[in-house]
C-alpha cells in the first residue's frame, strides 16, 4: 500500500464534511452510469448490420447483452447502498454527536446507541428499518454474491432506502436545533 493511502485520514478529503444532499447525488451517479450502459448496448445493437441468415444468432445476441448489462446495473445499485450507509454513519459522528468518541464506533448499532445516549430520539420502526438494510449492505459486502447472480438491488430500493435515511437526518436535526435553543 502507498503510504499516502496508509495514512490516509478523513481530515485529507472532507473540506465541509458528509452532508445529507450527498445521498441524491449518489442516486444521480449511479443512474448516470446505468443510463450510460444502456445506451451503449443500444448503441451496439442498433448499429449492427445482420445479414438476414444471421438474424437469429442477432437476437440471442442482443438477449444476452441485455441480461448482463442488467446484471451490471444491479451490482452498481448494490453498491450505493455500501456507499450510502457510510456516509450516513459519518454524518452521525460528524453532524449530530456532540462530541467526537474517545473510541471509534464501529457499525451503524454502536453509533445509534450513542446517538441515543445523548438523548437524540428515533422512532424503533426507523431504528428496525436502519439495521436491516445495514444487515443487507453487510451482508453483501462480507458475503458477496456471485458476479453473474447478484442480488436484485435497483434505484426503487436505494430511493426507499435515501428516503429513510433523509427523514431520519431531517428529525435529529430537528431535535438538535431544540437541543440547541434549550442551552
Amino acid at each position: 500500500m502507498r503510504d499516502a493511502l496508509r495514512v490516509l485520514t478523513e481530515d485529507d478529503y472532507w473540506l465541509y464534511g458528509p452532508n445529507v444532499h450527498e445521498f441524491d447525488e449518489v442516486v444521480g451517479l449511479i443512474q448516470k452510469y446505468s443510463d450510460y450502459a444502456d445506451a451503449c448496448v443500444e448503441q451496439m445493437l442498433s448499429g449492427a448490420d445482420v445479414p438476414p441468415e444471421f438474424a437469429d444468432a442477432h437476437v440471442e445476441v442482443s438477449s444476452d447483452l441485455h441480461y448482463y448489462n442488467h446484471l451490471e446495473k444491479d451490482l452498481l445499485w448494490s453498491f450505493a447502498l455500501w456507499r450510502l450507509q457510510g456516509m450516513f454513519e459519518a454524518i452521525m459522528v460528524v453532524r449530530y454527536l456532540s462530541k467526537k468518541p474517545g473510541k471509534p464506533l464501529f457499525g451503524l448499532k454502536a453509533k445509534l446507541e450513542a446517538m441515543a445516549a445523548e438523548e437524540y430520539l428515533t422512532a424503533e420502526a426507523d431504528v428496525a428499518e436502519l439495521l436491516a438494510w445495514a444487515n443487507l449492505r453487510n451482508l453483501l459486502s462480507h458475503s458477496p454474491p456471485e458476479h453473474f447472480h447478484p442480488v436484485a438491488v435497483d434505484r426503487q430500493d436505494v430511493e426507499e432506502y435515501v428516503t429513510l435515511l433523509k427523514r431520519v437526518c431531517a428529525n435529529w436535526g430537528s431535535q438538535r436545533a431544540g437541543m440547541h435553543n434549550v442551552l
